[in-house]
């Protein structure tokens, strides 16, 4: 932000001498845009556009300015600029810009792809189309765009954070491991938290506990007042077995959060991990009865309830749940088995649904099952 009002601030020296500098006027503009100050912007590119009607990116900036003030023709305008023979960077750049606003992605794409025909090196233009790729469900097509990204920007740690999430979107755990670790190298503030954040999930999810137990560590120094981060180095100690500390981590959570039914689901975890099921059922209960349509932990209670022979309340108790989530194979399974007793089309049914949406332990189950219901 110093570094663009120095320049705003150059650029109006400059206009006090030749207050028809077009290069002046044109730098303003980009320096206004930059921060977003668009008020200012329009005042800059229509003193350009006084001097030099046919100025083209002038002509681009004011449509995309326009556009965003809700103006329609002003988006045709800007897609004529975009699409003509001589387009430059910016008015191609500009409509990729106002139609990813828009949620085109498509047309986002199609914009900022004609932008790389003319600067096929534009690190912002392989920024914004790695975000469009990794929103369009393509990643792999995502991580080479935020590589050439991340090589544009060395200093910058947002592309490297992308590239994690595209890498981790491939299921690339090491790499995306890797790309977040050099993003933190960089990253400072808000961005510095997002990253560790994710680096966290990451860790947790390739089972490296000592890897998530290190970044909670580092997200506490940053926050110590953060219950957040309590709880996530909960999350990593429960990832490594040590149950009775993770079982502190998480009571001291719901001390200071009594309502918070996320530490009431993990503290039942807990319980029941150390044999302590009377606490662990009266938890589950709460996190049910807080959010009945959440899987985890209606499905523990459920779990626990058949346990104890509890059957007849399995069925009340997961609708809810299929309802908001019809293909949770988990929630499918133990409605199967919580009606095997009562109800054997029923049970059969959920049998069946569990074996084609779940995965490999879960298909087993319900295998195993429907053979006892002969089906």
């Amino acid at each position: 932000m110093g570094l663009t009002q120095d320049a705003v601030k150059s650029f109006q020296k400059g206009l006090s001498i030749d207050p028809d500098d077009v290069d002046c006027l044109l730098g303003l503009v980009r320096a206004y845009l930059s921060t977003g100050a668009a008020a200012d912007a329009e005042g800059a590119v229509l003193r350009l556009l006084k001097v030099k009607p046919d100025h083209t990116e002038a002509q681009a900036h004011l449509a995309m300015l326009r556009a965003q003030a809700g103006n329609a023709e002003a988006l045709e305008s800007l897609k004529a600029l975009a699409t003509a023979p001589t387009a430059g960077y910016f008015e191609r750049f500009n409509l990729g810009s106002l139609l990813f606003e828009r949620g085109d992605l498509a047309g986002a794409r199609a914009a900022y792809e004609s932008v790389l025909q003319i600067s096929p090196a534009s690190t912002h233009v392989h920024f914004e189309l790695g975000r469009i790729r990794l929103q369009q469900g393509e990643p792999d097509g995502a991580v080479s765009h935020f590589i050439r990204a991340a090589e544009g920007a060395p200093n910058e740690a947002m592309p490297l954070l992308m590239l994690s999430r595209a890498h981790a979107a491939c299921g690339q755990l090491g790499l995306a491991i890797q790309a977040g670790t050099q993003a933190l190298e960089k990253a400072q503030g808000g961005l510095q938290r997002a990253v560790l954040e994710d680096l966290f999930k990451l860790y947790l999810s390739a089972g490296s506990s000592e890897g998530a137990k290190r970044v909670a560590l580092e997200l506490r120094k940053l926050e110590p007042a953060s219950l957040n981060y309590v709880y996530l180095h909960g999350l990593s100690l429960m990832s490594a077995g040590s149950f009775a500390e993770a079982k502190e981590l998480f009571a001291e959570v719901l001390r200071q959060a009594p309502g918070s039914w996320q530490a009431q689901h993990a503290l039942a975890q807990m319980h029941l991990a150390l044999g302590e099921r009377a606490p662990a059922l009266k938890l589950l209960e709460e996190a049910a009865a807080s959010v009945p349509t959440d899987p985890g932990p209606t499905n523990d209670l459920a779990v626990v309830l058949m346990q104890e022979n509890g059957h007849s309340r399995v069925p009340a108790l997961l609708a809810p749940v299929l309802a908001a989530h019809p293909n949770d194979a988990g929630t499918h399974l133990n409605m199967a088995l919580g009606t095997f007793h009562s109800d054997k089309a029923a049970s059969a049914h959920h049998a069946k649904q569990a074996m084609a949406l779940g995965a490999e332990e879960v298909r087993e189950q319900a295998e195993r099952l429907l053979q006892q219901l002969g089906g």
